[in-house]
């Protein structure tokens, strides 16, 4: 989907629970819970987010907890 998205210039909508593949694709993230947007920013942004939705879904891997933590670590 990435090397499509790129090699033609155009947009994709993607839905996943993949949180693996959204950061590695995904240039903006909107989160939906229930339905409603929840939350909405870059892959980058999602790191420093205090959005407790976004947080207990995104983080809820040890993968993601250590990530976040590196990432907010480099940043100060």
């Amino acid at each position: 989907v990435k090397e499509i998205t790129e090699e033609y210039q155009i947009t994709t909508v993607i839905n996943s629970h993949d949180m693996n593949s959204v950061m590695q694709i995904g240039e903006k993230i909107i989160f939906l819970k229930n339905g409603y947007k929840e939350w909405e920013g870059s892959r980058y942004n999602i790191f420093k987010t205090d959005n407790e939705a976004v947080t207990d879904f995104v983080y809820s891997s040890e993968l993601f907890k250590k990530v976040r933590q590196m990432y907010l670590e480099e940043r100060g």
